[in-house]
């Protein structure tokens, strides 16, 4: 049947006192006709992708496994899960996400109340002279109640409905993985200013320890036992390690700032909340330490994946949303039919004299697609490539994800060795030093020694540190890259929504 609709046939309704029901036969053959000769063919779904079987990446294991939603309680510092709370109820990225959500499902609300029939009710009146073309003055009042109700023969609005449902399940779903992003924005933020924290602490050590040095260059020089460049070079270590001290504490306000930005506060209220503790007064040992990061669970089939990605069933609600879309479009070139009923009383009064009169109708009305110049079949074009668009972006959304997961267990497996790499040399240098240490208090090493060892037994350490934070923030890309777990939290978002109103 042709696409092009523009001129139309009506059957007028009956009404006042007339007869009309012949009319009203000869539309329902006319349309019995029509609904055997029109048939629509939903669209196929879209290509499925040749996911792999098992992850090329090796799976992290060893140590408790907790489950992936509950992940942050499982951290061994309580202010990380405290912080990423307090983010998702006055994040205004969040907030937004979630205002979204509410008004796609009052746009499903909308789209269902097309579908059921419609009553209004009016009422006029005036007074005056000459009121439609009535001689004098006179007083005219008028009360009508008419009731109107397309019938979707051709489900044209109940694909709109659909349409707005697959939308509003498709903002939900954003939701959710802005809540995943938000979570794993805030855990990153919350390691990088504790990381900046520590190496902090390392650095005023480290500047401490370089300063003696110099020092005793200087010493060494005014007794004719150091040259003037082997003294330059110790000041020179000095100004950098006490330039060192300076950038990590410029990092850890950065962090800090990050932070706050993510929680919606002023820096100044989280820097008195999250004060690391204060930095040694002697040489001692580094007291600031990082959060330590459990593992949870990582499913050994990729096809599984697809349930734990908030954006990829987004991008399905989508290809359904276009799916619904082109139907009621393509409903659009068959015949619309709509049933209305009207009952109302005019009264005029003029000179002491009332007239009432009453007036109804009630009929079906038809009305059939002709010709349109090809409006409504480019429309259906456009509809058509619409899906094939929303499918090639649930494809690619498939294959992101896969390639994300593969990319976050690599970056676990090779933190990981890292990190146990980082700190074997850690307890190595941490050990010589002491050493170093016994030995001058014994007479058999100098001071310059056992301040060099625990120079390098800084630096061992604080490698250590960039590598637990490396670890941490690789298993924080894997939580989001695996979706954070959010099919537990599904039934979260409307109570969510409402609260934030």
């Amino acid at each position: 049947m042709s696409a092009a609709v523009v001129t139309s046939f009506r059957v007028p309704p009956r009404t006042g006192r007339g007869g009309g029901g012949l009319r009203g036969r000869i539309a329902a053959g006319v349309l019995v006709l029509l609904l055997a000769a029109c048939a629509g063919t939903p669209p196929q779904g879209p290509a499925a992708v040749d996911l792999p079987e098992a992850w090329r990446a090796p799976l992290p294991h060893g140590g408790s496994v907790t489950a992936l939603a509950g992940w942050w309680r499982a951290f061994a510092d309580p202010r990380l899960a405290a912080l990423i709370e307090r983010a998702q109820a006055a994040n205004p990225d969040l907030q937004a996400a979630a205002a979204r959500h509410r008004q796609a499902r009052a746009w499903v609300r909308e789209a269902r109340a097309a579908l059921l029939p419609r009553l209004d009710a009016s009422a006029t009146a005036s007074r005056g002279r000459n009121l439609d073309n009535v001689p004098g003055a006179s007083a005219q009042s008028d009360t009508r109640l008419e009731a109107s109700w397309e019938i979707d023969l051709f489900s044209a609005r109940r694909a709109a409905a659909d349409e707005q449902a697959a939308q509003a399940e498709a903002t939900r779903h954003d939701w959710h993985a802005a809540r995943v992003t938000l979570a794993a924005d805030v855990a990153a933020a919350y390691v990088d200013l504790r990381l900046a924290q520590a190496r902090e602490e390392v650095a005023e050590l480290d500047a401490r320890l370089a300063a003696r040095l110099a020092d005793w260059g200087r010493q060494q020089q005014a007794a004719g036992l150091a040259s003037a460049s082997d003294v330059a070079r110790l000041q020179a270590e000095a100004a950098q390690a006490a330039a060192r001290r300076s950038v990590e504490h410029a990092e850890a306000e950065v962090a800090l700032q990050a932070l706050a930005l993510l929680l919606g506060v002023p820096a100044a209220t989280l820097a008195a909340e999250l004060q690391a503790p204060p930095l040694p007064a002697d040489d001692g040992l580094p007291r600031r330490a990082l959060p330590e990061v459990p593992p949870f669970a990582v499913e050994t089939l990729p096809a599984r994946l697809l349930g734990q990605r908030p954006d990829v069933a987004a991008a399905h609600q989508r290809w359904l949303a276009a799916v619904a879309r082109q139907r009621s479009v393509d409903a659009e070139r068959y015949p619309q039919l709509s049933f209305g009923a009207l009952a109302g009383q005019a009264r005029v009064s003029v000179g002491g004299q009332t007239a009432v009169s009453s007036l109804w109708s009630i009929g079906p009305s038809l009305s059939l697609p002709l010709f349109d110049g090809g409006a409504r079949r480019a429309r259906n074009e456009a509809a058509l490539a619409a899906i094939d668009e929303a499918a090639a972006t649930l494809q690619a959304k498939w294959q992101a994800a896969v390639a994300e997961v593969e990319e976050a267990l690599e970056r676990v497996q090779a933190t990981r060795e890292r990190r146990h790499a980082a700190a074997g040399q850690a307890q190595a240098w941490q050990g010589i030093a002491r050493r170093t240490e016994r030995q001058a208090q014994a007479g058999l090493s100098s001071g310059p020694q056992r301040l060099a060892a625990w120079r390098d037994a800084l630096a061992a350490y604080d490698e250590q540190l960039a590598a637990q934070a490396a670890h941490a923030q690789a298993w924080i890309g894997l939580y989001r890259s695996l979706g954070g777990g959010w099919q537990a939290e599904a039934a979260v978002v409307a109570g969510a929504g409402e609260g934030q109103r």
